[in-house]
């Protein structure tokens, strides 16, 4: 069976799926601007392969409302799109990590939780996080881990890898990738010295640059939407990457792994936000809490292979996902990992470093 890209699976398999739905957002000029009373059509702005293709048509199908859904490859996108003023979404999925410079900018809304009663589906454990307090702006959508990705048929089966010293393998030299994300790549080097992803020591994100130069001759490729691919074709035999990507990956090649590293990882939850600028605010709500019923979070999560933060949806996830402790770690696991959080203006040097890192 062909592996889809990320962005290449939503134009088609999305699409089939529903003849209403197109692969790309018209540009800003032709559906900005202000709310849009009564217009049937939500424009959605996430991940690529993040959603059930089932789900779209039968949203539209109960609401009579259009889905228009467009995709990006890194927070660092979606931040940039809008900060240059796009008015055309109505739902976006950041990660928890920029969430506090979305509002911060009042790029995104304060949330009416009166119009979301499914909101109350949402795990104890979620409702509070320490980059939205009160889920003021933000909805929990799935979270989950970033890790190794593997071929087990390049390695013996007693040397596993669980550490991201194998990274720095020159055994494997361009056969590997890397995520094109300054806060992943830079926090897996940095958790590899024993700091912490949130680091807001300079000399330490340095040191961790300076072990990702000595790194980058060894990487195919910097790749966020290309990972499923390579991985399950077999380019790539070892990728940092998303806890759900692997599992997707390994639908087409079952000698893929997924495993935490043994000194931990980061931790991150994907969020459903309105922003301030959305054209269509009332379908944006009924949105967010279709994605909140419970068969609707486990249909995502079950076909995504990310964790679900709904806890009445995990009565429906598949025993084989819920059992799996790389999808749904216990607690000790979870101890050893960081949630990605707010760096303040280191984050700029962050950014620098990762352009310097890919550049050069």
């Amino acid at each position: 069976m062909r592996s889809f890209g990320r962005r290449e699976f939503l134009i088609g398999a999305a699409a089939t799926a529903s003849g209403l739905l197109t692969g790309c957002m018209p540009a800003a000029k032709e559906i900005g601007g202000a709310e849009k009373h009564g217009e049937k059509q939500v424009n959605v702005y996430s991940w690529a392969d993040y959603i059930n293709p089932e789900v779209i048509p039968q949203f539209e199908k109960r609401y009579g409302i259009k889905v228009v859904y467009d995709t990006f490859a890194s927070n660092e996108s979606l931040l940039a799109k809008l900060q240059t003023g796009a008015s055309d979404y109505d739902v976006i999925v950041p990660t928890s990590y920029v969430i506090h410079h979305l509002s911060r900018m009042k790029l995104i809304r304060t949330l009416d939780h009166e119009r979301l009663p499914n909101f109350k589906n949402i795990s104890k454990r979620f409702v509070n996080p320490p980059f939205d307090p009160q889920c003021q702006h933000t909805v929990p959508y799935t979270w989950g881990t970033t890790g190794i990705g593997f071929n087990q048929k390049t390695f013996d089966r007693e040397k596993l890898p669980d550490s991201t010293d194998i990274f720095w393998d020159k055994k494997l030299k361009g056969r590997m990738t890397l995520l094109d994300d300054a806060r992943e790549t830079i926090g897996m080097a940095l958790k590899r010295r024993g700091d912490s992803y949130n680091t807001t020591n300079e000399k330490e994100i340095r040191d961790a640059y300076e072990d990702l130069k000595i790194q980058k001759p060894l990487t195919m490729s910097y790749t966020s939407d290309q990972v499923i691919v390579q991985l399950a074709s077999g380019d790539s035999l070892l990728s940092l990457v998303y806890s759900g990507d692997a599992y997707q990956a390994a639908r087409d090649n079952k000698d893929i792994r997924y495993v935490i590293p043994a000194k931990g990882t980061s931790l991150w939850t994907d969020n459903l936000s309105i922003p301030e600028a959305a054209p269509h605010v009332d379908n944006a709500y009924l949105w967010i809490n279709f994605m909140l019923e419970p068969e609707i979070a486990a249909a995502n999560s079950n076909y995504t292979r990310y964790s679900t933060p709904n806890e009445k949806a995990l009565l429906m996830i598949e025993a084989e996902l819920l059992a799996d402790k790389n999808l749904y770690p216990n607690d000790t696991v979870l101890d050893r990992c960081d949630q990605i959080g707010d760096v303040g203006q280191l984050l700029f040097l962050y950014d620098r470093l990762w352009t310097e890192l890919k550049c050069s």
